[in-house]
């Protein structure tokens, strides 16, 4: 499994969404985050404002995902956002009990 941090302008964050649950994500989490790019200049205490989409994925599906996160959030400027993927060990469903691939 991977978990992909999608950091997107805010208004690509419900085209990104509806681009990976079509891709067939069953779940995603959102929250709005504020940072500086590397080579932003350094501006004491301003921030460009951003959302950050979350979902844990099965491996196979990494590439499709990616294509769809960059082909609705590339606007072509710069600040478009990043994309993170690391690798879960396991998963737990607290309800449910399901673990593993089952459990997202």
């Amino acid at each position: 499994m991977k978990k992909i941090e999608a950091i997107v302008q805010s208004g690509t964050r419900d085209a990104v969404v509806a681009a990976i649950k079509k891709v067939g994500v069953g779940g995603v989490t959102i929250h709005k985050v504020q940072g500086q790019g590397a080579e932003d200049p350094p501006l004491v205490g301003e921030y460009f404002s951003r959302d950050m989409i979350i979902c844990v994925i099965d491996d196979p599906k990494l590439d499709e995902i990616i294509a769809a996160i960059t082909s609705v959030a590339c606007t072509g400027t710069k600040g478009d956002g990043k994309i993170f993927v690391t690798s879960i060990d396991d998963a737990f469903d607290i309800c449910t009990k399901k673990r593993g691939t089952t459990s997202i």
